[in-house]
């Protein structure tokens, strides 16, 4: 694709900034309702979006209307998961989630969306967006000016075009400390087999078996290791909240590769800024909506946002393609209730627990799974991104650990006791365009939180 054919003003139905799983995911869809696309990206395609492994439950796939990968794009499935936290473990013995090659699941999007006719534009700087009487018209770039109904800012935490609209600027407050997490994942080679695989069986684990050490750089933190003796590779998966530590997902990620001295060369992977909280309470404009981390669509009890991101790029697609104006305002604000009534619930329900789980240490951790306040049926659902129901088995568990641990029991139920007002607040989210309601909404979600409302009219 060669810059002149850009050199002018080109029109389109809908501009998205960002050619990440969401983002393109997003495109396709839309193209498929028969849309005029453009897909706009900073980088090549071949680098867009993330370039390592991810863990992604398969019904999200399901929900996203997508079909589930397959190998390569598939590299693993099933497999003991065990949270340790030094003096206690928790293991779920069939993780619920697939471990994904996000480049080949990114590149599988791209394709799709390209063989629907989406429009490419790569390498591509935006410059500046062209608001007038509060709606965007036209985009600017460094391939040229692409003018559009509708812009979706897939673009991650920058915002590419969210800070450029005055009314998301206000809304979409910028992340502090606490609020995003450095993380890195890698996939290594094993340069000695034989010291594998008597460092597994020496531990009693089995080959894939993911151990994830948690509260290494204060609460919200992790260094988890899977070592595949069939494949003889190495996974890592580090992260670490900004400002509780000054250690980097890439610090803890160097950590855990001088601690297996059988460590191979590195076969790829990647680093980035995520945002570790729930959904923005406002995230469409007349002309703009905001899609995937540009959104923090992310799911805060453990950070992971593809499979949210596909859902959310998918009810987009269906809720505006159908119109004649794909950026007018009642069609965005119904896929925004939609998702914020749904996803938005479960979002801001775990964040409740990302909250209490920052203000733990890792010798508190450990008590809590010692007694038994964490389980491994908790800790399933967790990594399926679904909401924990307690059944009596937890009630059980619950009650022996309140016997055990009474102090630590009250501390985690005072930290998640606003658990049920947020549920609540989230399933009444404005379904009709109203200021007004949004405004109060935002307000009664603060409160619950303690903290001051986005949006304030």
């Amino acid at each position: 694709m060669t810059a002149s054919r850009f050199g002018s003003r080109r029109r389109f139905d809908v501009v998205i900034v960002g050619a990440g799983s969401a983002g393109s995911m997003a495109a396709y869809g839309l193209a498929l309702r028969g849309l005029n696309v453009a897909l706009v990206d900073g980088r090549d395609f071949g680098r867009s979006g993330s370039r390592w492994v991810n863990y992604v439950p398969p019904w999200m796939f399901d929900a996203a209307g997508l079909p589930r990968p397959e190998s390569p794009e598939l590299r693993a499935t099933g497999g003991a998961f065990t949270i340790d936290a030094g003096d206690a473990q928790v293991t779920v013995e069939n993780t619920p989630c697939q471990a994904v090659d996000m480049r080949a699941l990114v590149a599988r999007l791209q394709g799709l969306a390209l063989a629907a006719g989406v429009t490419p534009v790569e390498r591509a700087t935006v410059l500046g967006l062209d608001v007038r009487w509060g709606r965007p018209v036209s985009l600017s770039t460094s391939r040229g000016e692409f003018g559009a109904a509708l812009f979706i800012d897939a673009s991650g935490m920058n915002g590419a075009v969210r800070r450029r609209v005055p009314q998301l600027e206000r809304d979409c407050p910028s992340l502090g400390l606490g609020e995003t997490c450095t993380a890195a994942q890698a996939v290594y080679g094993i340069a000695d087999p034989d010291a594998a695989r008597a460092w597994v069986e020496a531990r009693g684990l089995s080959s894939g078996q993911t151990v994830s050490e948690v509260g290494i750089a204060g609460g919200f933190s992790i260094m988890n290791g899977s070592i595949d003796l069939t494949k003889m590779e190495i996974d890592f998966l580090t992260g670490a909240v900004v400002g509780d530590t000054d250690q980097s997902g890439v610090d803890l990620l160097k950590r855990c590769r001088e601690r297996l001295d059988f460590t191979g060369p590195l076969e790829f992977g990647g680093s980035g800024l995520l945002p570790m909280r729930r959904p923005y309470d406002r995230l469409v404009v007349e002309g703009v909506a905001l899609l995937g981390n540009a959104a923090c669509q992310i799911f805060p009890a453990h950070g992971s946002g593809v499979g949210l991101g596909l859902i959310a790029a998918s009810m987009l697609a269906s809720h505006v393609g159908g119109g004649r104006d794909p950026g007018e305002l009642r069609a965005l604000w119904t896929w925004q209730a939609a998702f914020q009534r749904e996803y938005g619930t479960l979002c801001a329900a775990y964040d409740v627990v990302r909250r209490l789980t920052q203000r733990l240490s890792r010798e508190e951790q450990a008590r809590m799974i010692d007694a038994g306040l964490v389980t491994p049926r908790q800790l399933e659902r967790t990594l399926d991104q679904r909401m924990v129901l307690p059944d009596v088995r937890d009630a059980l568990s619950f009650a022996r650990g309140l016997t055990r641990e009474p102090r630590l029991a009250l501390r985690v139920v005072l930290a998640l006791r606003p658990m049920a007002g947020v549920i609540a607040a989230y399933r009444t989210y404005p379904e009709e365009p109203s200021e007004r309601a949004l405004i109060e909404f935002s307000s009664r979600v603060g409160g619950l939180f303690g903290t001051p409302p986005e949006v304030r009219g």
